[in-house]
Parts: C-alpha cells; structure tokens; sequence
C-alpha cells in the first residue's frame, strides 16, 4: 500500500477510536445516546422509528407539544355553553314570574272629563 493510503487509514481509526472514547465518556448530547454497538452517539429521535433500539431508555422521553389551543377552544366553548343556558334559564323564570304574578287594583281608576270631553 501506498504510504498515503496507510497514513489515512491509520487517521481514520484514530478519529474513529477517539470518538468512540468521548462518546463513551458521556460526550453525547441531551438528544442523543450512545450505540456500542456502532460506536457513535445516535439521535434520540430514531428511536420513534425503531423503538427497540438498546441504549433507548437511556433517553428522555420526548415530550409531545401541547395543543392548548384545543384546550382554550373546549373550555371556552364549554362556558359559553353554560352561560347560555344559565341565560336563556334565567329569563325563562323571570318571563314565568311576570305572567303568572297578577296585580291586583289598589286604587280605583277615575274618568276624569278634561275641556276635549264633553260630559
């Protein structure tokens, strides 16, 4: 072999070897785990593809992000459902009160004849 080619290769198992040995030393990153198996620090997020990956509960569970915005549009709905309701029950009862209460005449009503009627 060529003294090139050799110098290369030796260069390429030295870099190799050398990440290996920061990776093992917990050079990965949050996101990240190590695979002894490969050598390298691999992404958390291929374990969403291969789940049975070992070295995968090494992770932090991935938080799914939280759709609050279907939580603000439920609950909003949900109380003007209950305002709503409390409204259109509330005026029910007032319009049943104003009907079904009958007033009696405490005074008696005069015809008072003005300078337009003649008596």
């Amino acid at each position: 072999m060529a003294p090139a080619a050799v110098c290369a290769l030796i260069c390429g198992f030295i870099l190799a070897a050398s990440t290996g040995i920061q990776a093992e030393k917990g050079q990965c990153q949050t996101s990240e785990f190590f695979s002894s198996d490969l050598g390298v620090c691999v992404p958390c997020t291929s374990c969403k593809q291969y789940p049975k990956t070992p070295s995968c509960n090494t992770c932090k569970p991935l938080e799914e992000t939280p759709h609050v915005w279907k939580l603000a549009a439920i609950t909003s709905f949900s109380v003007l459902g209950v305002v709503l309701i409390s409204a259109a029950l509330i005026i029910g009862v007032m319009m049943h009160r104003r009907k079904s209460h009958k007033r009696p005449l405490r005074e008696p009503i005069e015809e008072t004849a003005g300078p337009l009627y003649q008596a």
